[in-house]
């Protein structure tokens, strides 16, 4: 059993991929299902019906291991079971997590190539990343007006324009709302994919959980 703040309700194809941060190790935790893309369908989250949230405390019946995907050393295959939600923290409580932003993720850039992961030792590798950034904007992605990227700068002032995939957040976006600019996001890398036949697979950068402050 796991004990885990939810940073991450995200969508994933039709289905959702959930994260967040063991309370007693402060080491992050991706339950995975054993569909062959991983996701976690509503019968398998829902709490009395309803979604977890982003901030609630959940208790989740998680292996010790599960697929890494090549990428993600924090996944852990889901046993079946029924999930909790034993309590909710604060959103300033989620700085004491946040890591230093210099490098979000490996490099600078929105993508890393899945040889990094080749070439470098299992205990290098990671695949979430939480982050507190001043000064995040949020704007229509130029490709595709039904999407929505996340603007700001890393530690080290390189410019990220990563895809959001926070639903409540999308919601509140396509509404209108105004997202505060002060955010802790949650920052996740998705296993490697390609547009197409001749574009080499990369994995990407997104932003899986927004908590203004």
């Amino acid at each position: 059993m796991g004990r885990i703040v939810c940073l991450a309700n995200s969508y994933k194809h039709n289905e959702r991929c959930i994260a967040g941060i063991d309370v007693e190790t402060g080491k992050w935790v991706r339950p995975v299902s054993s569909r062959e893309d991983r996701a976690i369908t509503k019968t398998m989250r829902a709490i009395n019906g309803k979604e977890p949230q982003i901030l609630d405390v959940l208790e989740i019946p998680l292996e010790n291991h599960g697929p890494d995907e090549g990428c993600q050393p924090e996944n852990r295959l889901l046993k079946p079971s029924q999930w909790r939600i034993v309590d909710r923290t604060k959103p300033e409580k989620l700085l004491e997590y946040c890591e230093d932003d210099s490098v979000i993720l490996h490099n600078h850039k929105d993508r890393v190539s899945p040889d990094f992961f080749s070439a470098a030792p299992k205990e290098k590798w990671k695949s979430l990343q939480l982050i507190h950034n001043g000064n995040v904007a949020f704007e229509h992605d130029w490709f595709n007006r039904r999407k929505w990227r996340a603007y700001f700068q890393d530690g080290k002032g390189n410019h990220l324009g990563l895809k959001v995939t926070d639903p409540v957040i999308l919601g509140r976006l396509n509404l209108g709302d105004k997202i505060s600019k002060d955010c802790i996001l949650t920052i996740s890398l998705a296993t490697a994919w390609s547009p197409n036949r001749i574009t080499p697979k990369r994995c990407y950068k997104l932003v899986a959980g927004v908590v203004e402050l």
